[in-house]
């Protein structure tokens, strides 16, 4: 469709000046001179065959027509701007997932992801275990947790206990087995939690346990304490370098199943991404 618009030049004139009711400041927030924008308006004047400003010495004053035209003029740079945002967020992959996960799996996966799609921009946030964690402009989230069918994707990483070589040497004994939580000569043994309502040592023990507890809620520093001989912890997949270079020895060979990494598609633009890690 054809028209008969001013320029661009002219009507950002206008409206910074109509905005800030100076001529001044309008050439101070467009970065050019007074003179420049005093010449965009009374092209924009002639143009239209009216007079926008009434013009003092002191201040400028719009007309009746200058008010119609700012009035419309706000309202389509508003909209040009909500537009600009909106493409510029269609670009923009924001994913919800702890910096464990991140680091340990999501990351490789994320540099080829890049390659493929050099003008999608990712953005990751790391609370998304928190409680009170708002996924309202998440495009994707990957959640520890329970198996259920309620997530697009599921992971499964099923739980095994570890402890430092040092540590291990020093246990009742060099094997833990399901129920020996319970039973008196490991009551004095540190467990490595994590800051949640479920009890996982409580799943994995298959009973009730009273050891002394050390609560971290940061995996990564969880991992550290653990290689540091503070206690023994729950370990997953994700762990392998660790146990891989001896930093970990494993405990028993049963391991709790059914949990692992939850994948939830929040918006059409994580599908792309949630079927490449799946791949």
């Amino acid at each position: 469709m054809k028209h008969n618009l001013p320029p661009l030049d002219s009507l950002k004139a206008f409206e910074a000046s109509a905005r800030l009711m100076s001529f001044t400041k309008a050439a101070e927030e467009l970065c050019v001179t007074k003179g420049a924008v005093s010449y965009q308006v009374k092209r924009l004047e002639q143009h239209l065959n009216q007079t926008l400003f009434k013009r003092s010495t002191r201040q400028i004053l719009l007309t009746d027509a200058g008010q119609r035209l700012y009035q419309s003029t706000q309202h389509w740079f508003a909209q040009i701007q909500q537009t600009f945002n909106q493409i510029s967020q269609d670009q923009c992959l924001t994913i919800a997932v702890t910096t464990y996960t991140a680091v340990r799996w999501l990351s490789p996966y994320l540099a080829q992801y890049a390659r493929l799609y050099p003008q999608q921009k990712i953005v990751l946030k790391h609370s998304v275990n928190h409680a009170d964690f708002d996924l309202a402009d998440v495009d994707l989230s990957i959640r520890w947790q329970r198996q259920s069918s309620a997530c697009d994707h599921f992971i499964e990483a099923p739980l095994f206990p570890v402890a430092s070589p040092k540590l291990r040497a020093q246990l009742p004994a060099p094997n833990l087995n399901p129920g020996d939580l319970s039973t008196k000569v490991w009551e004095n043994i540190t467990l490595l939690c994590e800051a949640r309502d479920e009890d996982l040592w409580h799943d994995w023990n298959q009973a009730k346990t009273r050891q002394p507890r050390n609560t971290i809620e940061d995996a990564n520093v969880r991992v550290q304490a653990a290689i540091d001989g503070q206690g023994i912890m729950l370990a997953d997949k994700l762990m392998h370098n660790e146990i891989a270079n001896g930093a970990l020895e494993i405990l028993s060979e049963y391991q709790h199943c059914k949990v692992g990494y939850a994948i939830y598609c929040h918006t059409a633009t994580a599908q792309k991404l949630a079927q490449y890690l799946m791949l």
